[in-house]
């Protein structure tokens, strides 16, 4: 694997712990993948380095451009889209979604409100998680799956997938999970 090479834009979340965790830990397997809030486009560049093709959607319009900033960085292409979660893709169907999402509950933490959206999930810190868990279906092919990171700072949720833990990494202030819903 290509060393890849970030620049990180200003009121673009910048690749952290939950980044590294699921760029190093999502299994091989080929086909088309979306990548919902791709930030600094680091997760979507590892992607398209292992052979998927790539659509990565993103909200923040800076955030937008420092993913196609990095991907031509690092030569990959990825097909970039601005604009909130699946509306950029209606009526498109992926192999896999994959998404490192807010899940933090509100805090005084951010004061900058386009870094808040990429860390908030909702009053609960789960509600983004739930609202894109609910919608993949939509927008998954036959066996398609969902893999994203969830923190022990969220609040409990069911929702109407499979889960399997892939990775665990401990840290002081909390426990990230990669997850596999199928």
């Amino acid at each position: 694997m290509k060393e890849i090479i970030i620049t990180n834009f200003e009121g673009v979340y910048e690749p952290a712990e939950d980044s590294w965790l699921i760029s190093r830990h999502i299994p091989k397997s080929e086909g088309n993948v979306l990548e919902i809030g791709s930030g600094t486009g680091i997760i979507s560049i590892h992607l398209a380095q292992r052979g998927h093709q790539v659509t990565a959607v993103d909200l923040n319009p800076k955030a937008v451009e420092a993913t196609k900033f990095n991907a031509k960085n690092n030569n990959v292409k990825i097909e970039v889209l601005e604009g909130n979660m699946f509306n950029p893709v209606k009526n498109r169907k992926f192999d896999m979604i994959v998404c490192n999402p807010p899940y933090l509950p509100p805090s005084d933490d951010y004061n900058d409100p386009e870094l808040a959206l990429a860390v908030e999930g909702g009053p609960s810190g789960s509600e983004f998680t739930i609202k894109l868990l609910t919608q993949a279906k939509n927008y998954l092919n036959p066996n398609g799956s969902v893999y994203m990171i969830l923190s022990s700072r969220m609040k409990e949720f069911e929702v109407d997938w499979k889960r399997k833990v892939i990775k665990q990494e401990k840290y002081f202030f909390e426990r990230l999970n990669l997850l596999h819903f199928f």
